[in-house]
């Protein structure tokens, strides 16, 4: 009976360092998973950047081509909505 509380304490002690130990594991993955989300994230952010920046690129390059060259604008009008489905 003398021993049983020892043990307990021992047993209870073993058992919360398992538990930081293994929590800690656990955080550290998460940190990482996080880290190369936030990465996946910023590098989206660019490829959508650059590519809202080539679009009114060639809107403006559209409305040019109409001041200047009516016809050719239709037609380029015409072949993207209908020929580039």
């Amino acid at each position: 009976m003398q021993y049983i509380k020892q043990i307990l304490t021992v047993f209870s002690v073993g058992l919360i360092l398992f538990t930081m130990y293994t929590q800690n594991d656990k955080i550290t993955e998460l940190k990482t998973t996080v880290l190369k989300q936030e990465k996946l994230v910023d590098s989206l952010q660019n490829d959508l950047f650059l590519s809202k920046m080539m679009n009114g690129r060639y809107e403006l390059a559209l409305d040019y081509l109409k001041a200047t060259n009516a016809k050719a604008a239709k037609q380029f009008e015409t072949y993207a909505s209908k020929e580039t489905e």
